[in-house]
């Protein structure tokens, strides 16, 4: 099994197909595996593509440490890391939820490893101060819920469906926590402010995709990241949820028809 080895943390990856690179990063307590290989996205893209796939510290076959210190900006530092080791000088991101988050602090960081980017079922929000904590409030109940002995205990229906979910892939739910809680941990960023955040997305120069399922859960306007970066589009799938979504062959015609133009196939 190919391992890359990041200060002692090993990230399990697989490569698949040839042709122009796609780096695809998936989503919170799901993995390769289940993200792309389980929904068909694997099998759509690599006649045409060399796709990249990894699965995230914390998740799939990737070492999950316990401390929280040992996520946050080292999960982007294991995307770059692993893209360097295998001499990809640019390419194509394709990250879904988490992943997309992932993917768009990346492309924040790093503009020239990119070719494009497609973010799925990801919204940005511009948060005031009173909402970000409520927002990280929130974050802890599903802490406290992935952690919680009895999953009949959790009272928070939007806790309960993370607990739910992450148990269905066979998550390490201890990880997972340790996952989330890193996020909440202050991070070095040069994007503070919702106004530098702004500022940064229109200063983005390569081609930007934006896919949600019109019954998604996730708050707030969906059309915002298109909006605000200058090449960008935006596009909805009607019927379909955060997790229906994933396998929709519409979502993959998409995403292949992007890919197609952006490389010119």
């Amino acid at each position: 099994m190919p391992y890359f080895n990041n200060d002692g943390v090993k990230i399990y990856y697989e490569i698949e197909g040839e042709g122009p690179p796609v780096v695809m990063i998936h989503g919170f307590a799901a993995s390769l595996e289940g993200n792309w290989k389980l929904a068909n996205w694997v099998n759509i893209l690599k006649d045409k593509y060399r796709l990249i796939l990894l699965d995230c510290r914390g998740h799939g076959k990737s070492d999950k440490p316990l401390d929280p210190t040992q996520y946050g900006a080292h999960m982007t530092d294991d995307i770059i890391k692993l893209i360097d080791y295998l001499s990809i000088e640019k390419a194509d991101f394709f990250g879904y939820s988490m992943g997309s988050r992932l993917t768009l602090n990346i492309l924040l960081r790093k503009q020239e490893l990119f070719k494009s980017a497609i973010l799925g079922g990801f919204v940005l929000q511009f948060l005031s101060d009173e909402e970000r904590a409520a927002a990280a409030k929130r974050t802890l109940e599903i802490i406290e819920a992935l952690k919680a002995s009895n999953i009949d205990n959790i009272k928070n229906p939007v806790a309960l469906g993370f607990r739910q979910f992450a148990e269905s892939t066979g998550a390490n739910l201890n990880a997972l926590a340790a996952v989330m809680k890193g996020g909440l941990q202050p991070q070095a960023s040069e994007f503070q402010t919702n106004a530098q955040m702004k500022k940064a997305l229109r200063g983005i120069k390569v081609p930007v995709m934006t896919v949600v399922g019109s019954d998604d859960f996730i708050p707030g306007d969906k059309t915002l990241i298109a909006q605000l970066v200058p090449d960008a589009c935006h596009f909805q799938i009607q019927g379909k949820d955060h997790l229906t979504v994933v396998p929709d062959p519409k979502f993959h015609m998409i995403v292949k028809a992007f890919l197609n133009h952006v490389n010119k196939i």
